[in-house]
């Protein structure tokens, strides 16, 4: 039986499911959702394709804490030349 790593789309909580056959689908253990999207077991080995796909989802995750930087950024620099 397969060992599965899901997140819920709904909360975000990451969890593993053990698959059995005939069982009903997986749900969320937090929310009960069932909105989920399967993710690369952590057990698999390493592949381009994974580490793409890692970068990728990290890169997501980071983007509006990265926006709000560069923002900030701009903005300090905006007033100094402003100031000189």
């Amino acid at each position: 039986m397969p060992l599965y790593d899901y997140e819920c789309r709904a909360c975000q909580n990451v969890f593993e499911f053990l698959v059995r056959p005939g069982g009903g689908p997986p749900e969320c253990p937090a929310c009960h959702s069932q909105d989920l999207e399967r993710q690369l077991s952590t057990f698999m080995m390493t592949s381009d394709e994974h580490n793409r796909e890692m970068v990728k989802k990290e890169r997501k995750r980071r983007l509006p804490q990265h926006q709000a930087e560069q923002k900030e950024e701009y903005d300090h620099a905006l007033k100094e030349h402003l100031e000189h």
